[in-house]
C-alpha cells in the first residue's frame, strides 16, 4: 500500500508520541510519505483528506475518538494497542516492524465492519461502531422503555440503562453487563439492560428490518454513542435503530476469523 499514511497518537499517554516519531522514520526509510498528528489536533484541524491509510496508536477509546473524525468512511485503519484492554486494536507494540513491512509489499487484507446507525424523528445522531448507551440524565434514575418492530412491542423493561451494541462492541461494555459476544461478521445488534427491575434479559436483533425503543424518564433521556456523541431529550424519546450505510475498514493481517478470536482471547483470558 503507497500514498499518504497518518499516524495518530494520543497525548494521554507520552509514548505514543516517541512511538509516532519512530514509527515515522521507518515509514521513511521505505519512500512512504507520512504525517504524525495527535488526537488532539486532528480533532481541532482533522485528518488530511488524502490520506491512504490511518494508523492509530492508543486504546479503544482513541480509535473511537479517530472514527469519528475521519474524512471518509473508506479510508483503512491500523490500530495498534496503547491502551488497558485494547480489545479493537489489531496488533500489539512490538509486532509494528514486520506488520508495516507486510502492508508496504501489500500482504494484508481489509476487513469491513458494520455499524450502527440511531435516528430520532428522522434525524441521525450518528453512527456507532462500539455502541450506543441510553440512560437518564440524571445519574442514578431509571428509564422505563419497550421495544418493537413493524408497530409490534417486542419487550419492555424498566433499567438503569439500555446498551445498544453491534458485534463488534458485543465484547465490551454489553458484554460487561450481561450480553453475549456476537461475532463480528454478522449483521445484528444486541440490546442489554443495564440492571433492569423486571425479568428482561439482553436480545439479539438481525437487521433486516429497523427496530425502535421507546424510552422514557421523567429527567430526562441521553443517548451516549461510543463515548463521544451526546444527545439529550425531553421525557420520552423514540430511537431508531438501523443498519448504517456506512462501513469503517480495518487493515488485517492473517487469517479472516484471526481478528475475532483473538478479541475473544483478550476479554475471556484478562
Amino acid at each position: 500500500m503507497r500514498g499518504r499514511y497518518v499516524i495518530v497518537y494520543t497525548l494521554r499517554k507520552p509514548i505514543t508520541f516517541e512511538k509516532a516519531l519512530e514509527l515515522e522514520r521507518f515509514l521513511k526509510e521505505y519512500d512512504v510519505l507520512v504525517d504524525s498528528i495527535s488526537v488532539e489536533d486532528a480533532s481541532e484541524r482533522g485528518i488530511p483528506a488524502e490520506t491512504e491509510l490511518l494508523i492509530v496508536l492508543g486504546g479503544d477509546g482513541t480509535l473511537l475518538r479517530i472514527v469519528k473524525l475521519l474524512p471518509r468512511p473508506s479510508i483503512p485503519i491500523l490500530t495498534v494497542n496503547y491502551g488497558r484492554g485494547g480489545y479493537l486494536m489489531e496488533i500489539e507494540p512490538e509486532k509494528v516492524g514486520e506488520v508495516i513491512k507486510k502492508i508496504v509489499c501489500g500482504e494484508y487484507r481489509i476487513e469491513k465492519i458494520m455499524m450502527l446507525s440511531f435516528k430520532v424523528d428522522g434525524r441521525k445522531i450518528g453512527d456507532a461502531l462500539n455502541e450506543a448507551y441510553v440512560s437518564a440524565t440524571m445519574p442514578g434514575r431509571i428509564i422505563e422503555f419497550y421495544v418493537e418492530r413493524s408497530n409490534v412491542r417486542l419487550c419492555t423493561g424498566i433499567a438503569d440503562a439500555v446498551i445498544v451494541s453491534t458485534p463488534l462492541g458485543s465484547t465490551a461494555y454489553a458484554y460487561s453487563a450481561g450480553g453475549p459476544v456476537i461475532d463480528s461478521t454478522l449483521e445484528s445488534a444486541v440490546l442489554v439492560p443495564v440492571c433492569p427491575i423486571n425479568n428482561i434479559k439482553p436480545i439479539v436483533f438481525s437487521l433486516w428490518k429497523e427496530f425502535y425503543i421507546n424510552v422514557y424518564s421523567e429527567y430526562g433521556v441521553q443517548i451516549l454513542i461510543d463515548g463521544h456523541i451526546r444527545e439529550v431529550f425531553q421525557k420520552n424519546v423514540r430511537i431508531q435503530v438501523s443498519k448504517s450505510k456506512e462501513y469503517i475498514y480495518f487493515v488485517k493481517i492473517g487469517e479472516e476469523d484471526e481478528s475475532f478470536m483473538k478479541r475473544l482471547k483478550k476479554r475471556f483470558l484478562s
